[in-house]
């Protein structure tokens, strides 16, 4: 009985190496990820709301060429404002000189040599993008009405190690929201589903009186349980 079990143990040591081993030698599939992400999807109408593109290169060599547009003809009234390249004036703006994408969290400072925007169409170029690095560009857009809505996909061009041309999209979309000037809904206030904003005060209460309450009373506990 005692040899049974023996055996029986070290089938299950030896199965759980050999799952061990593949598990720490899988490496993800390289790829090429772009997306947009906004803090805060909610904005008054004629008001800006601030959008990141961002891109990162997980493929083992550096992309080059790459080209990042975004159409907003099919998408009013959701108009451009302003972005990285600068405001816009007479309807467009061009890139006239060589500028860098910001340094912020693990984004990195990568050229833009190239680009324009117009009320509904942005594009800028990259030199390129090392491997294992993300970047950043930043726009700002608005609606005159309100509305909800989401944000057109952004399309990149590039072209990869060995010199051929490949273009992808974002995959995430999302949903922003213009409210009127005069609208209940306060945008910083915490949003529950019914679209509803609580008070400032049962916000006070629910996210920093309650986690205080609910901290001392288990510091209490653990004190009189190791007495």
């Amino acid at each position: 009985m005692k040899m049974k079990s023996k055996i029986l143990f070290v089938t299950i040591l030896a199965l759980s190496l050999l799952c061990a081993h593949f598990t720490t030698s899988y490496i993800p599939e390289q790829t090429l990820v772009i997306g947009q992400v906004v803090v805060n999807a909610t904005a008054v109408e004629n008001t800006n709301l601030e959008v990141g593109i961002f891109i990162k290169n997980y493929f083992n060599y550096t992309i080059t060429n790459i080209t990042v547009s975004l159409n907003f003809a099919e998408s009013a009234p959701l108009t451009f404002n302003s972005s990285l390249l600068g405001q816009l004036i007479n309807g467009n703006v061009t890139l006239n000189s060589t500028i860098q994408t910001p340094l912020e969290c693990d984004f990195t400072p990568v050229n833009i040599t190239d680009g324009f925007m117009t009320e509904d169409y942005l594009e800028f170029n990259i030199t390129q993008l090392e491997p294992n690095t993300s970047m950043i560009f930043y726009y700002n857009l608005t609606s005159d009405s309100v509305i909800e809505i989401s944000i057109p996909y952004a399309d990149l061009t590039y072209y990869d190690n060995w010199g051929d041309p490949q273009e992808t999209h974002n995959r995430n979309r999302i949903l922003v929201s213009f409210i009127s000037a005069d609208s209940p809904i306060n945008t910083v206030l915490p949003q529950w589903n019914l679209g509803k904003s609580i008070s400032a005060a049962w916000a006070w209460v629910i996210f920093a009186l309650v986690p205080a309450v609910i901290a001392g009373l288990s510091a209490f506990l653990l004190y009189f349980r190791r007495r």
